[in-house]
């Protein structure tokens, strides 16, 4: 089965730019799993929706997510977040930005 075509999410977004930065901050152009999902575990999200988000912004099972893999995963956390499935086809709605907690919270 083809893979399906993934909406470009525009790269000039400086929110989106200081998530990538906080993941993969040599550069280096990929985001391991681990690290990925350490942050997007901040987005207060279920781990089932987590692992939805994961194998779509990682549907070659590749195990990392290039940087638009990572844009892609942080606009399903915010679909997620407004209440909209976590599809391929919500990439495109209007939405708030996904939010993530920065600090750990006190135990």
């Amino acid at each position: 089965a083809p893979l399906p075509v993934i909406p470009l999410i525009p790269t000039g977004n400086s929110l989106y730019e200081s998530y990538y930065k906080q993941v993969d901050p040599a550069y280096t152009g990929r985001v391991g799993a681990s690290e990925a999902a350490l942050f997007l575990k901040k987005s207060g999200l279920s781990d089932i929706i987590l692992g939805k988000i994961w194998d779509l912004a990682d549907p070659e099972g590749k195990g990392f997510l290039d940087k638009q893999g990572f844009y892609v995963a942080l606009r399903l956390v915010a679909c997620a977040q407004s209440g909209h499935e976590v599809t391929l086809s919500n990439l495109n709605l209007s939405m708030p930005p996904p939010k993530f907690q920065t600090h750990p919270p006190m135990i």
